[in-house]
């Protein structure tokens, strides 16, 4: 592997993103991921909040870059997260929205649930930055992912 060859962090592809939805109108996505234990702790019974914090943030910037057709990417200039409820190994839901967008600086939310509880929640500003190459996303998305424009 070559930095060249490498589109988005590795780790990622062990936790199964799923992107399930994309809205156009409204500017959200929904999706599902699946925490393995090895990113747990307390004998591995509770997600790491810095897993559940990185499906988060990966989950807004999927949104920013789906919803530019991959030609726009960001980096994080802040990063909110506020947990509410513990989180166990196994599948959780995800929903993003871009609450404001501007030419260089967007804001986005993710709320993470796990069955009907709300795991927590996250608010990001984010430095936007257009792609410079053809990047591939495909891990990220249901072979049935929804667009709904």
């Amino acid at each position: 592997m070559t930095p060249e060859n490498i589109d988005h962090c590795k780790v990622v592809e062990e936790l199964s993103p799923s992107i399930t939805e994309i809205n156009y109108l409204k500017r959200t996505l929904r999706g599902d991921w699946i925490i393995p234990l090895r990113f747990c702790h307390t004998k591995g019974t509770i997600a790491h909040g810095g897993t559940i914090s990185f499906i988060l943030d990966t989950s807004m910037f999927l949104l920013l870059s789906a919803l530019s057709n991959n030609e726009k990417g960001g980096l994080s200039l802040g990063l909110n997260i506020q947990f509410f409820n513990a989180c166990k190994p196994g599948k959780v839901d995800v929903y993003s929205k871009m609450i404001k967008e501007g030419k260089n600086i967007v804001f986005g939310s993710c709320d993470l649930y796990q069955g009907d509880d709300i795991i927590a929640s996250g608010t990001q500003q984010m430095k936007v930055f257009r792609n410079s190459k053809e990047l591939s996303f495909n891990t990220f998305f249901s072979e049935n992912v929804t667009h709904i424009r």
